[in-house]
């Protein structure tokens, strides 16, 4: 019954949170868009979503662990390659990075979100439609133009949530944008915050959750069998990461 509780009432201030403060500043944005230009309204749609990530990790009382900021360059935009357990990685990412900003790839349909959709369309995501090869194609060409404009995207190349800790295999079609870009990577490994929401039933409930940044991958010139491997090497890198991370947790655990 306590979890149940819990759930309710972390849903219940969600929605109240959303309709209260990110709805109504929707218009906000479109006035500053008018008044001020697109660029100002991105950046204050930047700072309602980073709130929204803070009140969504703090109000599910989540305990995050950020480590490797120190090997995220500055200077240069990146390709972020994370595994993906639930939907609250999104919030989880943001929050962990703190004040910069980021775009990502995801699902078509999460753009048709009311008020969310929003803004992620001023933060540049860029939608995929994981049923539509041509579409899906489009969307690996926005997203290199995304990047030679000097904008960083996160991408999810599993293609689906895996709830648990270690990666399913990779789909080609985001590191594609590497062939195009040569952009740097920057794999993250996401621990356990699936715990928080699907890998209880939906239940929204504390977790102890653990957002990795690991080295960053320099690329180049690349054809399509170097996609393959490149993709291998940053699953193989993730995946051992997340063996060892996973023992050394359960050792504390215990």
């Amino acid at each position: 019954m306590k979890r149940v509780l819990f759930w309710y009432r972390w849903w219940v201030s969600f929605i109240v949170y959303v309709l209260i403060y990110m709805a109504p500043k929707i218009l906000v944005l479109k006035h500053i868009e008018k008044k001020k230009g697109i660029a100002q309204a991105e950046k204050e749609a930047f700072k309602t979503v980073h709130n929204w990530a803070r009140f969504c990790i703090k109000w599910g009382k989540t305990t995050v662990t950020v480590n490797g900021l120190e090997n995220i360059p500055e200077e240069k935009p990146l390709l972020y390659v994370s595994n993906h357990q639930s939907y609250a990685d999104i919030p989880t990412i943001i929050y962990a990075l703190g004040e910069r900003n980021v775009a990502f790839m995801l699902k078509s349909t999460m753009l048709n979100i009311p008020f969310i959709g929003n803004y992620l369309k001023y933060m540049h995501c860029i939608p995929v439609d994981q049923k539509n090869a041509r579409a899906a194609a489009e969307s690996v060409n926005i997203a290199a133009e995304e990047i030679k404009n000097g904008r960083s995207i996160v991408i999810f190349p599993e293609g689906k949530r895996s709830f648990n800790n270690y990666p399913a295999d990779f789909k080609n079609g985001a590191f594609r944008i590497v062939k195009k870009t040569g952009v740097t990577l920057l794999p993250i490994y996401l621990h356990n915050v699936h715990r928080g929401y699907e890998g209880n039933g939906c239940m929204v409930c504390p977790a102890d959750v653990a957002v990795n940044f690991l080295e960053p991958i320099e690329t180049g010139e690349m054809n399509r069998a170097d996609i393959q491997i490149l993709n291998e090497k940053v699953h193989d890198i993730i995946n051992e990461f997340a063996v060892k991370f996973n023992n050394e947790y359960n050792k504390r655990r215990k």
